[in-house]
């Protein structure tokens, strides 16, 4: 099972470098516009020294995976340090295929362009790696320099500030249209990320056989559960409350091993919009570069 969930988690991963390099090289690139980031700053080195970008790309990555060691240390690189190596790479092997996605209205190839990149980076988002790009410039910044400043604030700024560096290479408009396929993308990524996984449930039970439950959450569906001694307010006797989060699936499994067993139970079952842990169904409490 944990080979198995290694080779689905480098699948996903060199998915993500593919649908974000063909958002860059065949959407974005072909339709006149570009992009922005780490990308779009080698693409306007890229301008000046007439190299070709993705290897300019490749070089601030390792740039930014050594400054990320030294400053945030080995956690947070472990968690760029396959993905800096793999996309820049990915990038310049795409960059040299001559495939073209042009489409007469440049608004609607912005519009594909933000949508596939949006959902490449989600895909890596959701297993909790990252690019290492202007959001890890950003939180080795809030950690040496900035520490009082919200760090939102300060990758707004980095990319403001990486906007004004491409106009002395791109015209206001190709920019401007870079802009509108950040915004797309963040938002696609967003929605990758927060609102497509599998809906979660808080499974509240009050019932008479707490261990066989808490056997089959932890055995079956493969979650864990809080424990809680309460008082019944009718009945005035200690009760055992079994807290449980997980998905609409093994809730369903959870309900009818419960129907099965013949359980007297008490269920409050309760929605939740987001929920952060280590479980593969929950978010990263460190994904502070998203909303």
């Amino acid at each position: 099972m944990k080979k198995r969930n290694r080779f689905l988690t480098l699948f996903y991963m060199v998915l993500s470098c593919v649908l974000c390099s063909i958002a860059v090289n065949w959407v974005a690139l072909p339709n006149g516009f570009v992009v922005t980031g780490l990308t779009g700053l080698s693409m306007t080195a890229a301008s000046f020294v007439g190299i070709n970008y993705a290897l300019i790309f490749y070089g601030l990555t390792l740039l930014m995976l050594l400054c990320t060691f030294l400053t945030l240390g080995y956690k947070e690189v472990s968690n760029i340090i396959f993905l800096s190596v793999l996309y820049p790479l990915v990038l310049w092997v795409l960059n040299h295929v001559q495939v073209e996605i042009i489409l007469q209205e440049k608004l609607i190839a912005v519009m594909l362009f933000g949508v596939i990149y949006g959902v490449g980076a989600g895909i890596t988002y959701r297993l909790g790696y990252s690019y290492g790009g202007t959001d890890t410039l950003a939180k080795i910044l809030k950690k040496k320099v900035f520490r009082a400043v919200e760090l939102k604030n300060i990758m707004l700024t980095l990319e403001g500030t990486i906007m004004v560096v491409m106009l002395s290479a791109f015209s206001l408009d190709v920019v401007a249209y870079a802009f509108v396929g950040q915004i797309i993308y963040i938002n696609c990524m967003n929605y990758m990320v927060f609102n497509l996984g599998p809906k979660l449930y808080e499974v509240e039970i009050i019932c008479d056989h707490p261990a066989e439950i808490e056997r089959f959450i932890i055995d079956e569906i493969h979650k864990s559960a809080t424990i809680d001694q309460v008082i019944g307010g009718y009945s005035k006797e200690p009760k055992t409350q079994l807290d449980c989060v997980c998905n609409s699936r093994e809730y369903v499994q959870l309900r009818e091993f419960m129907r099965d067993q013949g359980f007297d139970c008490f269920i409050k079952v309760y929605p939740l919009t987001h929920v952060f842990g280590h479980n593969k169904d929950f978010h990263r409490l460190d994904d502070e570069n998203l909303e």
